[in-house]
């Protein structure tokens, strides 16, 4: 039986992950923040927040050797506009949570991962320096912006593993984050994700793709 972790499950694209995933006959282990209780049979619940080593730490120590797949789902949105409404506050936290913290989710767990297995996070176009013509967004652009270079260095330090390394754009997905009038269904867009994670190869590591599998400029 395959197995996956999802970082990041408690609602939204990361709950519908852990569904999808466990209804294929995964094992799958997903952690969430505070027990949640609400992720179906056949999915191991873990406790960790990915600004905390040592939660991670512990969900990572609850996991067996040899995982197939890890997904780095965890994120908050930002939505202001233009520069002057940019707290330096909320820009930390946020920062924070997108880009440090699928590292050191990545970190803690990656030695759990097989040689050969792959690690696929979930970025947004929003993070394309090259297909930003729209402005605006300051704060979550740079989070995305910052994560893709996270996982496209990660993707070079672990090509000795031949471990398959991917930034993966879910589509506007109708979540909390996305909003009522996003374009894409959570199913989908998990849908989606699933085929094309299913296809990542290490010859091909250090994409960013979307949840079609069309290659996204960086």
């Amino acid at each position: 039986m395959p197995s996956v972790v999802i970082v990041g499950a408690s609602r939204g694209i990361g709950h519908e992950l852990a569904r999808q995933y466990a209804a294929a006959e995964w094992s799958v282990f997903a952690t969430v923040r505070s027990p949640h209780g609400e992720l179906g049979d056949g999915v191991v619940e873990l406790i960790a927040d990915v600004t905390d080593e040592a939660s991670l730490a512990a969900a990572a120590a609850q996991l067996p050797d040899g995982i197939d797949l890890l997904i780095l789902n965890a994120g908050v949105g930002a939505r202001e506009g233009p520069l002057a409404q940019v707290d330096a506050a909320t820009w930390t936290d946020v920062m924070t949570v997108n880009a440090l913290g699928p590292l050191l989710a990545a970190r803690t767990m990656m030695a759990k991962v097989r040689d050969g297995g792959t690690i696929a996070a979930l970025s947004s176009t929003l993070g394309s320096i090259g297909a930003n013509s729209g402005g605006g967004l300051y704060t979550y652009r740079m989070s995305k912006a910052a994560l893709n270079a996270g996982l496209k260095t990660l993707a070079i330090e672990l090509k000795s593993r031949h471990i398959a390394v991917a930034a993966l754009h879910p589509g506007w997905v109708k979540t909390d984050m996305g909003g009522a009038g996003a374009e894409v269904a959570v199913s989908d867009s998990v849908t989606g994700l699933r085929t094309v994670i299913a296809g990542l190869k290490p010859e091909t590591t250090g994409v960013f793709v979307d949840y079609r599998g069309n290659a996204l400029p960086w």
